[in-house]
């Protein structure tokens, strides 16, 4: 008979009531004071026994005598989070949400809200292929997407006041190109958008400060600062064009030849996408807007496609998050002066990446148009667009 299956026979019930001791040092002990009774040649014998190493007997004896004192391994305790268990699921759900979230479009906060339910995004999870039905909850996975930044709850005030018809085709063709730019390793891609106008003066924009600031108890003033931003998409550098007055299409279109020329002429990039909402000065008809970016297409040689958001949807527009962050910057400060606006912008930073700010002059009249029989022949020869959006999607090639 071997030295295991003895000490399986004489020690029978005690080695039993070591294995269903629940408290980890007194179980220790116990290994302990056994080992130390039978003598040492017992220990590869009680290693298996117990399923434990013969190192681990051994500091089982030493804790019994006393040398050595038990510490707990508190790490290994409790249940694995998400993200130690899946190290790519926060990744993961980020690329899934990102084209389906908002910001608050009173800018009184950076959450962003998600389209999405978690069931949809848990689907389409699974669907990516790296995990199971079973992998998490759904309780679990709302609380990592919550501890993200994400809300999930839909809020009245972020409801569009009109859905069109074409709102699903515009998402669809919205989500399709933003996809194809990232992916495109020769394609810029960028969101703008035109903030609405900032008040320059002595006035309250029901901010916090943590010293008692007095504003004035009207606002009334002609005043102010109209900034145009562009988000760099996979640079992630925002650049503010900064107007006293409200820019036309052409002061647009120069502030989009002025990013191209100064960050990307003569690069690698033959092509340039443009997240946008439907505005009356960068729709999808306005003509001196579509002339303007045909001549800049023809003079850098690119390819520039406008990607429009469904109307009342412009707050899915990744700039947006710019004036969130503006605003929870400034809010609270009374902007006395455009030189104290700038230099907020200046010091913004979006992804630890500082911000690009210029002050800009308004060049050209309101109202510009293009003849009819001149825009038809360039619509022919520069533009393309898709038949069932036609408005929302625009291809302008040099």
């Amino acid at each position: 008979m071997s030295i295991l299956q003895k000490i399986e026979k004489c020690y029978k019930n005690l080695i039993k009531t070591i294995k269903n001791i629940s408290n980890k040092e007194q179980k220790m002990k116990m290994i302990g004071s056994l080992a130390l009774d039978i003598g040492n040649r017992c220990i590869s014998a009680l290693s298996k026994i117990f399923d434990l190493s013969r190192f681990t007997i051994r500091k089982a004896i030493e804790i019994f005598k006393g040398t050595i004192t038990y510490k707990p391994k508190v790490e290994t305790r409790g249940r694995k989070s998400l993200t130690t268990k899946y190290p790519e699921l926060q990744e993961d759900i980020k690329k899934i949400i990102e084209n389906n979230s908002s910001v608050d479009p009173h800018f009184k906060s950076e959450t962003q809200y998600v389209r999405l339910s978690i069931k949809e995004i848990k689907k389409q999870l699974i669907k990516n292929g790296k995990y199971e039905e079973d992998s998490f909850s759904d309780s679990s996975l709302n609380n990592l997407v919550n501890k993200m930044g994400y809300n999930l709850k839909k809020v009245q005030k972020t409801k569009p006041l009109k859905k069109i018809k074409e709102t699903d085709d515009i998402f669809a063709n919205v989500h399709e190109k933003k996809e194809e730019a990232i992916k495109e390793d020769k394609t810029v891609l960028i969101s703008i958008d035109t903030k609405d106008k900032v008040l320059i003066g002595p006035y309250s924009r029901e901010g916090k400060n943590r010293i008692q600031v007095k504003a004035v108890d009207h606002e009334l003033t002609n005043n102010c600062l109209i900034p145009l931003g562009i988000l760099d998409i996979k640079t992630n550098i925002p650049h503010f064009y900064n107007f006293t007055s409200k820019p036309t299409s052409m002061d647009i279109v120069d502030c989009i030849e002025e990013f191209w020329k100064e960050q990307y002429e003569n690069s690698k990039y033959n092509k340039l996408s443009i997240l946008l909402d439907n505005g009356p000065d960068n729709s999808g008809v306005r003509t001196a807007f579509l002339k303007g970016l045909i001549e800049v297409a023809k003079k850098y040689n690119i390819t520039i496609e406008l990607i429009y958001y469904p109307p009342y949807h412009s707050k899915y527009n990744p700039v947006e998050r710019l004036w969130a962050r503006l605003e929870n910057i400034w809010n609270g400060y009374l902007l006395e002066s455009v030189d104290i606006c700038m230099n907020f912008m200046k010091n913004l930073t979006w992804k630890e990446k500082k911000s690009v700010t210029k002050l800009k002059d308004v060049k050209y009249e309101k109202g510009m148009t293009v003849d009819k029989k001149e825009m038809k022949q360039l619509e022919n020869q520069y533009i393309t667009r898709q038949d069932h959006i036609k408005k929302w999607s625009v291809l302008i090639t040099p």
